[in-house]
């Protein structure tokens, strides 16, 4: 008999471990290989070629958000460290780790917010909101947004750098690429794929279980993340804010074409970005 079964002949609790271990691991992969632009390393194993099954891979968007953000403050943290006759200017640096953010995930949420804010005050019927959404053309509504977004993100980041440091700034961006993914998930989870041919409807929506770790994940990074560094109360006002993106978004949605897209969920996680700084701000303790 195998040593990694039991003797009734079922899997032993080590080997199920590693399967489970193993499950979340392709879930990573294949999340990194489908919502960004970096290539997946291949000592980390291959990710899926069809599409990936959303239905369970989607609870590791946090943590995809997480990888994200990490890699997008590599060069404000490299290069604040290696400024040696003075500092380089917080808006500098912030600006670097928004640029690099929208360059590894390919601009697909900035893209999405842009299109959402097109269609969804640019048309007057569902039919043509979904057109619009569609095309690659960017009108001046998607434009408004897009700048208004970009101003916003990266003013939070350079009032975290520069009040608290790039090192504790960095863990206040990291939190939030995690936790930026839970009003993405709310969306996705609770409302329909508007088109029944498009890439939303193709991949599935998130499993209950699926949508509950999501969240648990958004809620522990903010606790180990956010909670040590800006106080309990910045905590708990980002993670209300966080919620209020996520009601407020599948609000809109289904207000205005019945359901979600891809691109209405890559809006969801700007929007919910840029509550989640706000909150967190609005009563951090003094760094």
């Amino acid at each position: 008999m195998s040593e990694m079964s039991t003797p009734n002949g079922k899997p032993s609790p080590v080997k199920q471990i590693i399967r489970y271990l193993m499950l979340w691991r392709q879930d990573i992969l294949d999340s990194l290989a489908f919502f960004t632009r970096l290539p997946v390393p291949s000592f980390l194993g291959k990710a899926s070629q069809d599409l990936p099954k959303m239905r369970r891979t989607s609870r590791a968007m946090p943590i995809i958000g997480l990888i994200l953000a990490f890699l997008a403050l590599i060069p404000a943290t490299l290069f604040d460290a290696i400024a040696w006759t003075a500092p380089l200017p917080s808006f500098l640096l912030a600006c670097m780790t928004i640029v690099t953010m929208s360059i590894v995930t390919g601009g697909l949420h900035e893209d999405g917010l842009a299109d959402v804010a097109d269609g969804f005050w640019g048309g007057h019927t569902i039919a043509r909101k979904l057109e619009i959404m569609k095309d690659s053309r960017l009108g001046s509504y998607g434009a408004t947004a897009l700048c208004m977004s970009l101003l916003m993100r990266i003013s939070i980041v350079y009032y975290l750098f520069e009040n608290y440091g790039v090192t504790k700034g960095g863990i206040a961006y990291l939190a939030a690429g995690a936790v930026s993914r839970v009003p993405l998930m709310h969306v996705w989870h609770t409302l329909p794929a508007a088109r029944l041919s498009g890439l939303s409807a193709s991949l599935g929506r998130p499993s209950t279980t699926s949508y509950t770790i999501a969240i648990a994940l958004g809620g522990l990074a903010t606790a180990l993340m956010v909670v040590p560094v800006f106080g309990l109360a910045a905590g708990v006002s980002s993670f209300v804010m966080i919620i209020l993106a996520s009601l407020m978004m599948a609000r809109l949605a289904n207000h205005h074409i019945k359901g979600q897209t891809g691109d209405v969920l890559g809006a969801s996680q700007q929007v919910g970005e840029i509550f989640f700084g706000i909150g967190l701000l609005l009563f951090a303790s003094v760094g």
